[in-house]
């Protein structure tokens, strides 16, 4: 590794140490504060490989014994000295708590983020805000109070008897991180797709188009722009169109340009789509601590508004689970059925029932099933039988006063299937 300053007009930059080719993807690698670069040099050879390694001494100027949030705001500052606009980090012990609030001040800037030895939340220190961190993580020998404020990571634990895990076990750490780091998320895919085209993320949810003539665009902007491109583009193998479509949902939300699109591509000439990349990628996100509003959204509208793919796509995402859904389910597959429970009104109340019975069987799916049962009844589409939809309803734990449980209750005792049958029901149902 050899040493180098940032080009800033004062010098004032931390010192820093590079390895690995120049065209490489850019890696940061963050020690604590009292460390110093060179003590990645266990593991720096095997990192280096294919990558450009950047190793800051945060020891210096931008680092000391100040507060984490400022150590993160020097190394904003590092990556902008540099031009580095989007970058992979790997931090250890307190150089992974200014990784995590990095990449929590600056999402758009962070591809993926490994934490090794992550030391426990400091009391001075601003909790990060679940949600905030979209980068693909793995923490590598964590506490757990602090590597639980970051949504959907990959836990790993690697013996060491109290040294830094990257020096007691090199080969296995780095092993195990240039594993995590060839894998190119949806949205990288995405935001590499948009660059062919001159368009970059500049703020959270700020877009930049370098094409004349160069303008600023909003997520609105860019779904319009470039949402129905996706499927037509003949370089990529349906697969990776598949794969920038839905990163390109995590990216800018919901929007019909893009999941109608791919629920178009799935029925059109092209298709059908791979199932494993289609259907997998939907329950990944749909069993997620952060919320990824725009894929249950489009099932529903896309996918189970169809009747031609509601029974299809709801077995996909749910229903071929069903048995699993028992008293103390994982957490991650709890999420998906009530995220997939809640939506799925208009599916055919034959493809259904089981899974609602089923649900049924978890008290945490309770009030999921209820909501699923009264957007049976009320969805423009829904689809219901009434004397099995009571049956549900008499099973359940919910709280008392539960809103909209009375009426519903009087209007399937009715046998009343559907609202817009007889909107009259529902009203004196509400009455009496």
């Amino acid at each position: 590794m050899a040493d180098h300053h940032t080009p800033t007009p004062d010098g004032s930059g931390p010192a820093y140490r590079t390895a690995g080719p120049d065209d490489g993807d850019p890696l940061v690698l963050l020690t604590a504060p009292q460390d110093m670069a060179g003590d990645w040099a266990p593991v720096r050879g095997a990192l280096a490989r294919g990558r450009r390694i950047y190793a800051p001494d945060l020891s210096g100027p931008t680092g000391g014994d100040r507060p984490a949030p400022l150590v993160r705001d020097g190394l904003l500052g590092f990556l902008d000295a540099l031009g580095l606009d989007r970058v992979d980090l790997v931090g250890h012990a307190t150089g992974a708590l200014v990784a995590l609030l990095a990449a929590q001040a600056a999402p758009h800037r962070v591809v993926r983020l490994v934490l090794a030895d992550l030391p426990p939340a400091l009391p001075r220190e601003p909790p990060a805000a679940p949600g905030r961190i979209t980068a693909p993580t793995l923490v590598v020998n964590g506490a757990a109070d602090a590597a639980g404020q970051v949504p959907d990571a990959r836990m790993l634990a690697i013996a060491a008897d109290g040294r830094p895990v990257h020096q007691a076990a090199p080969a296995e750490f780095a092993t195990a991180v240039e594993a995590f780091l060839d894998e190119v998320p949806d949205s990288e895919l995405a935001r590499r797709w948009l660059a062919g085209s001159g368009i970059t993320q500049t703020g959270e949810s700020a877009w930049w188009d370098a094409d004349p003539p160069a303008c600023s665009l909003t997520a609105d902007d860019v779904s319009d722009q470039m949402g129905w491109l996706v499927f037509d583009d003949e370089d990529l193998g349906l697969a990776d169109r598949l794969r920038v479509a839905l990163g390109l949902m995590d990216l800018l939300g919901a929007h019909p340009l893009l999941a109608g699109q791919i629920h178009m591509a799935h029925l059109g000439p092209r298709g059908p789509l791979p199932q494993d990349v289609l259907w997998d990628g939907y329950r990944r996100r749909l069993e997620a601590v952060r919320d990824h509003e725009a894929y249950p959204s489009s099932l529903w509208l896309d996918w189970f508004e169809d009747p031609g793919t509601a029974g299809t796509a709801f077995a996909a995402v749910l229903g071929d689970d069903r048995h699993l859904l028992l008293p103390g389910a994982p957490e991650p597959l709890v999420r998906r059925a009530r995220r997939v429970l809640e939506h799925s009104g208009p599916v055919g109340w034959d493809a259904k029932a089981e899974t609602y019975r089923a649900a049924a069987r978890v008290p945490a799916l309770h009030h999921a099933v209820f909501r699923a049962v009264l957007r049976s009844y009320h969805d423009l589409y829904g689809d219901l039988d009434p004397v099995q939809g009571l049956t549900l309803l008499d099973g359940l734990d919910l709280a008392p006063g539960t809103e909209h449980l009375a009426p519903l209750r009087r209007v399937l005792a009715d046998g009343h299937r559907h609202h817009y049958a007889s909107p009259q029901a529902w009203d004196a149902a509400l009455d009496r």
